[in-house]
This record gives structure tokens, C-alpha cells and sequence, in this order.
């Protein structure tokens, strides 16, 4: 499995709120769907020790090619929620 990760980011109540305005009618995890409606990727919010949390993305391995898609996603919320965004090689792009 292919993931994903925004980090440094604010409390977990707030974090949901945003991503839930980007993903609407949705709850943990949100799917983020290709034009067929199968989803590519899956992301949930997590707290962090130290009051922060973080988003981390799965993509669905039907998917896993998609990540222009997901690095999209994650860059949107990015200039909303400030934060650093990572693969699972734990590279920051």
C-alpha cells in the first residue's frame, strides 16, 4: 500500500472540519473517488503527542498510479492548513 501524509497541522476537531468541507457528506475515513466512483485513495486524521495532528492517505492499490490526484488533494489542503506533506519513504514533497 502506497500512503501519504500531511503533518504539523492544528487540532483534530478543526483538521476534520476542513477536510470535510473539501470531501463533504463524508466521515472518517473520507474517500477520495476517481471519475468512476471507486475510490483511489482513503484519508483519515490522527492526533499527534504533542496536541498536533495529521492526515494520512492510503491509495487503493486499484489506484496506486493516481497520486498526481491525491498530491492534489493534499496540496489544496496544504494552502488552507499550512503543514508539511510527506510520502511513505517519509520524503517531504
Amino acid at each position: 500500500m502506497k500512503s501519504y501524509f500531511l503533518e504539523r497541522l492544528g487540532e483534530v476537531p478543526f483538521v476534520r472540519s476542513e477536510l470535510s468541507k473539501l470531501l463533504p457528506h463524508q466521515v472518517d475515513p473520507w474517500l477520495l473517488n476517481a471519475g468512476d466512483k471507486d475510490p483511489v485513495a482513503y484519508l483519515s486524521v490522527a492526533a499527534c503527542d504533542d496536541g498536533t495532528s495529521y492526515i494520512q492517505v492510503d491509495m487503493s492499490g486499484r489506484h496506486f498510479d493516481q497520486d498526481e490526484l491525491v498530491v492534489q488533494v493534499l496540496r489544496q489542503l496544504q494552502g488552507q492548513l499550512g503543514s508539511v506533506i510527506r510520502d511513505d519513504s517519509d520524503d517531504e514533497l
